[in-house]
């Protein structure tokens, strides 16, 4: 069979040696290396096939496979069928996969995540063999990893579902209450444990004896927390297999222990600050301020991709490391955090130093244009939202490419609510 596919063998960086020939029709593909930072920091290396002007691609491990069947395939079609790879439209919004990553607490829907625990995809191929291959096409900039999308889902039990009190010293965070558990919260109205109490940072000559006095209480609380642990290491090396089986191994340790632990649990989250939450919230984190999401409440988070924290405190067994970070998170966090929620109806509920995130809400018959200079990702809440013939449903997740327009129009008879985080 005639091979129409014009090979250009191994590219350093494929988007400059393609970008005066993006705009003719051409079938062409190429490899280059891929080096996978969020592993082990290897190189993979990729074959890609790009069809242009339309920019359809596919992009797949390079193997003797791939070459085989670029041989014999002549159009794109037959290179994905044979493959079984799918083919993408970088002119078009990119579906965006959840991958769902477990926690003591309940669990966490990735949908742009890159690193060791997982990688996510776009319409099936992984994020940043996409971002790498053509990053100014699709992103707008050079490679490097999106905005992180985040949908977190604690259980409803109370201590069970409490997520990790802790601090970011770069990543800047909000969250979108989207759910409140009426089994946790009979009332409507969870909670979020954000910075520490006023009124306790008070009863203290200054902000040293309050870090020593919060420290030494914590410290306690990790002494009894490690007695427990010791007697869970012992129990499924560690991990329980649901919020029952937990319960029903708590009831076997000593009522004294936990008893103790109770009391020092408290006496520590005195010195911390509780605040409430209702569906439709808004909630900034700045790096350095010390949160946590309590049970029961459900949560969309768009956020910096920085992949670190510190530790302050947790009600259960820390699973991915040995030891909390109180004492150097002490040393460099505000205690004089503002809770910064708002629950105004305005259109741009977030604007960071790094990323905007703006709640379109649209009646039905309404439409509206908004402009950007890179790429956008959006989520689908409330009602279902045209862009430009994709309809958008609640719970679709999209990445749209440098290249698109964000035209939104409701064709429906309801109004429409959907989430949009524009990097800057």
């Amino acid at each position: 069979m005639f091979n129409m596919i014009q090979a250009l063998g191994l590219l350093t960086n494929p988007e400059d040696t393609l970008k005066d020939r993006l705009a003719l029709p051409d079938l062409l593909h190429f490899e280059y290396r891929h080096q996978q930072s969020y592993f082990d920091d290897s190189t993979l290396q990729l074959t890609a096939v790009l069809k242009t002007p339309e920019l359809e691609c596919l992009i797949t491990p390079s193997s003797d496979t791939v070459t085989a069947a670029l041989q014999q395939c002549s159009n794109l079609t037959q290179v994905s069928s044979t493959l079984d790879v799918p083919i993408l439209n970088l002119n078009a919004p990119l579906p965006l996969a959840p991958l769902a990553i477990e926690k003591p607490w309940g669990r966490e829907l990735w949908y742009t995540g890159i690193e060791k625990r997982g990688v996510c995809t776009m319409g099936g191929i992984p994020i940043p063999w996409i971002l790498d291959c053509l990053p100014v096409t699709v992103s707008g900039g050079t490679y490097q990893p999106p905005l992180l999308l985040k949908l977190l889902q604690p259980l409803p039990d109370e201590i069970f579902g409490d997520l990790y009190f802790e601090a970011h010293a770069q990543k800047t965070e909000v969250y979108i209450v989207t759910d409140i558990n009426r089994q946790a919260w009979p009332d409507g109205v969870g909670r979020i444990r954000y910075g520490f109490d006023k009124l306790k940072l008070e009863q203290y000559s200054s902000d040293d004896n309050f870090r020593q006095a919060y420290l030494d209480a914590v410290n306690r609380y990790a002494e009894v927390r490690s007695a427990i642990d010791l007697e869970l290491d012992q129990f499924q090396n560690g991990r329980l297999a649901d919020v029952s089986d937990r319960k029903a191994w708590l009831a076997g340790i000593d009522d004294e222990l936990l008893k103790k632990e109770r009391d020092l649990r408290h006496e520590m989250e005195s010195f911390t600050a509780l605040h409430d939450l209702q569906e439709g919230d808004v909630v900034h984190v700045p790096p350095l301020t010390p949160h946590s999401l309590q049970h029961g409440v459900t949560v969309v988070e768009f956020q910096t991709p920085h992949y670190e924290r510190f530790i302050l405190s947790f009600a259960q067994k820390v699973l991915t490391q040995d030891h909390w970070d109180t004492q150097e998170a002490l040393t460099r966090i505000n205690l004089n955090t503002e809770h910064v929620l708002d629950r105004s109806d305005g259109e741009l509920i977030a604007d960071f130093e790094d990323f905007k995130v703006m709640r379109l809400k649209l009646d039905p018959g309404n439409s509206i244009r908004i402009e950007k200079s890179g790429y956008a990702i959006l989520m689908g809440l409330r009602g279902d939202i045209d862009l430009d013939g994709l309809i958008i449903t609640p719970g679709s997740v999209r990445y749209i490419p440098a290249g698109c327009q964000l035209d939104f129009v409701n064709k429906g008879k309801k109004e429409s609510v959907t989430l949009l985080a524009i990097p800057k």
